[in-house]
């Protein structure tokens, strides 16, 4: 079988629009962490903050327990749209004015 050069560079121009699908979804990020994910129901996690039952989770009861947002927790790390990174829960963005009871304050 011989390969016309329109095969050659239509086949070059094939791969070269899949090799830029992984980066595309790549520059999107991380997906949001849904409260119905495992990792989310076991730390309590809930994407506002003032939705938490409190006495399931007393810590974040009270006067101090109503400043703990993900955003001012030392395990977050900002992002965009209101979302960041969480070292607690890797591969998952978390809402900044969500909460969890892995919240440790910053120092």
């Amino acid at each position: 079988m011989t390969q016309s050069r329109r095969d050659f560079l239509n086949t070059g121009v094939a791969l070269w629009a899949t090799a830029l699908i992984p980066s595309i979804s790549i520059a999107a990020g991380p997906p949001e962490l849904q409260e119905s994910d495992p990792i989310a129901i076991a730390l309590g996690y809930k994407k506002d903050a003032s939705t938490v039952d409190t006495t399931k989770y007393p810590k974040r009861a009270g006067a101090g327990g109503a400043t703990q947002f993900c955003n001012n927790c030392a395990l977050y790390s900002a992002g965009e749209n209101g979302l960041g990174g969480c070292t607690a829960i890797p591969g998952k963005q978390v809402a900044g004015l969500g909460w969890c009871n892995a919240w440790i304050p910053m120092s």
